[in-house]
């Protein structure tokens, strides 16, 4: 008889162990070997630092490749629990002495003696030094602790701290919000922003977040810089990320990293720098986006091209690259976030029609922030709108808008632009309505979707209101009245326009009001007297009354008289009797529920011309039963 074939035991804990259990539990050991090597750095506090220590920071300077530079600790500076205490910090290392402290730079993990100190943060505008703020890592841990949002639904709803002064989103032309305070008029002095207060106190400020534009229009650049520089972001150029396709990169401390506000045919990503990670948490920045409190913002990695040096402050130029995890949590000491599942984002799709150009649509998807995301909107409607090969002078843009909401009818905006500030006209009309809706004080605003349309001819089509003449002396109750009005395009012809206005039967005599002239026009002239129907207490009410605003592309003639209207809780109750109109204005209320109003419209004909209508004239015209 042979040998008995041998059976290979092992001895585990006094155990017998077979071979399948044996590699198991090497495998076990591996994984937790490679779970403690990937575990977070011991961090220092600031009371354990000292002026002179020698620090390391880890960045991207092009690529993705993290490299080192070294710095001194310089001091702290403590300034309690509110503000947070600040670490001092300067560069030594000659690649950053030359260049100076970048943004994008936000987020760069500090370390002293391999212990991990903070986030490089913020820094000084026309330093000489490359001096630089560390947010200490013990309160950016903080924000771990806080809770994430629930799953579900969209992104944030806005920014929760400071906005900027001149932004003002509690109107839209006519409209504003029952109860909102008065806006500033035209040219009154704004309130200097935090920053710019600090930044004339020579403190330090958080570093500007630069915003990566892939497919922007260079012509487009400077109002792109204009409308996000109030919210701490500096539009730059970007580029496409040159990473080799389907590889999928690892966000570690040091990591360049961006967090997308708008995606597809266009691409606008804040980019920063990975500041600690453990496991799938990780933390960001150094200092907040917005500070929105709980958030759910696209996390992906990115790619460095270079470093720009400027005398003012010097920045990254990269791009956004692979989606990779999202932002939870937007802080006054970091951005906190989760490696793993991408939030869902807005449908934003923009038609464009006309010009030397073929009909084409453009798809995006945009983040929801109440500050930025009818910014992100206007910016890729005036992009769409330059593809047509023109810049918006002497040229006409028809656009049109229609917002999606859950539970609600679609809202449609139109209107049209033109002239030497067509295309900042078509980024107020498409921005306004959007920020007045997202900034109600009465609930969040959800849209599903946005589509724009835009429609480019060339030419200035606009039209002046210049004269209107009563064809009538008197008219009887039941008569019409024959009104003319002259009109003269720009650069063309005169022309006249004329319309019957009715009176109806039961007016009686007297002397009334006829109002003529474009709608923007008779908007307001309408709202100082019927202020109920332009002061919404609801965002169903505004979503309703919006629509009902008119078009500026037609010739308005009214007739009017003084009469009472109460508007109650979104509904208007004109032309009331004594009795009524005091039952209905009775009774305290702590909101602005109740309105008077003191305009009754007779008849309302208009004319739609093919360009804008600019101009007003009103006109007294008599009820006489005896008139012929």
């Amino acid at each position: 008889m042979g040998a008995r074939p041998r059976v290979m035991r092992l001895c585990y804990s006094g155990e017998p162990m077979t071979l399948r259990v044996w590699i198991a539990s090497i495998a076990s050991l591996l994984l937790a070997a490679v779970t403690a090597a990937s575990a977070p750095v011991p961090t220092m506090s600031v009371d354990q630092l000292q002026a002179g220590q020698k620090a390391i920071v880890r960045t991207v300077f092009s690529g993705q490749k993290v490299e080192e530079f070294e710095a001194e600790i310089v001091g702290v500076l403590k300034s309690g629990e509110v503000s947070g205490d600040l670490i001092l910090a300067k560069a030594t290392s000659e690649r950053v002495v030359r260049t100076g402290i970048a943004q994008g730079m936000s987020g760069s993990p500090v370390y002293v003696d391999g212990k991990l100190v903070g986030a490089l943060s913020s820094g000084w505008n026309f330093s000489r030094d490359p001096l630089f703020g560390v947010t200490p890592i013990g309160e950016m841990l903080q924000v771990l602790r806080l809770p994430r949002p629930p799953d579900g639904g969209a992104g944030t709803a806005g920014p929760s701290g400071l906005e900027p002064p001149a932004a003002s989103t509690s109107s839209y032309r006519s409209l504003s919000w029952s109860g909102a305070s008065p806006i500033a008029a035209p040219g009154a002095l704004a309130t200097p922003s935090p920053k710019a207060a600090e930044a004339a106190l020579g403190a330090p400020v958080a570093l500007p977040i630069p915003v990566s534009c892939v497919g922007l229009d260079p012509a487009a650049m400077p109002l792109a810089q204009r409308l996000l520089a109030p919210l701490g972001l500096a539009a730059v150029p970007g580029g496409k990320t040159g990473m080799a396709s389907g590889a999928r990169p690892v966000l570690e401390p040091g990591s360049a990293v961006a967090v997308d506000l708008l995606r597809g045919d266009m691409q606008l990503s804040a980019i920063g720098t990975v500041t600690w990670r453990d496991g799938d948490q990780i933390l960001i920045f150094g200092h907040p986006l917005f500070q929105s409190g709980a958030v759910k913002l696209p996390l992906s990695s990115a790619e460095i091209t270079t470093i720009v040096s400027s005398e003012l402050i010097s920045f990254k130029l990269g791009s956004s690259g692979t989606p990779l995890g999202t932002a939870t949590q937007d802080r006054r000491a970091a951005v906190a976030g989760k490696v793993g599942a991408t939030p869902r984002l807005m449908p934003l799709r923009v038609r464009l029609e006309g010009g030397a150009v073929p009909p084409h649509t453009y798809r995006f998807q945009s983040i929801e922030d109440r500050a930025l995301a009818p910014q992100i909107v206007a910016i890729a409607s005036l992009n769409s709108f330059l593809e047509s090969g023109g810049t918006g002078s002497n040229q006409t843009v028809r656009w049109g808008m229609t917002l999606h909401r859950h539970g609600a009818a679609a809202l449609s905006l139109s209107d049209v632009a033109t002239g030497a500030s067509a295309s900042s006209d078509l980024v107020s009309g498409i921005a306004q309505p959007l920020s007045f809706l997202y900034n109600n004080p009465f609930s969040t605003l959800t849209l599903d979707s946005v589509s724009v349309r835009l429609s480019v001819e060339p030419g200035q089509d606009s039209w002046t209101l210049r004269g209107v003449q009563l064809m009538d002396a008197a008219v009887r109750p039941g008569g019409t009245l024959r009104v003319r009005c002259e009109i003269e395009r720009w650069r063309g012809e005169r022309r006249t326009v004329d319309l019957g206005m009715h009176v109806p039967e039961e007016v009686p005599e007297g002397r009334y009001l006829v109002w003529a002239g474009g709608g923007n026009e008779l908007d307001r002239f309408e709202a100082s007297r019927l202020p109920g129907r332009f002061r919404p207490a609801s965002l169903e009410e505004a979503w309703r009354r919006i629509q009902t605003l008119r078009p500026a592309d037609q010739l308005y003639v009214t007739l009017l008289a003084r009469a009472p209207e109460v508007t109650r809780r979104g509904r208007d109750y004109p032309e009331l009797p004594t009795s009524a109109l005091a039952l209905l204005s009775s009774g305290l209320s702590a909101e602005d529920a109740v309105r008077r109003g003191s305009q009754a419209v007779l008849d309302e004909q208009q004319k739609k011309l093919d360009g804008q209508v600019s101009g007003e004239v009103q006109l007294e015209f008599t009820v006489d039963p005896q008139a012929p």
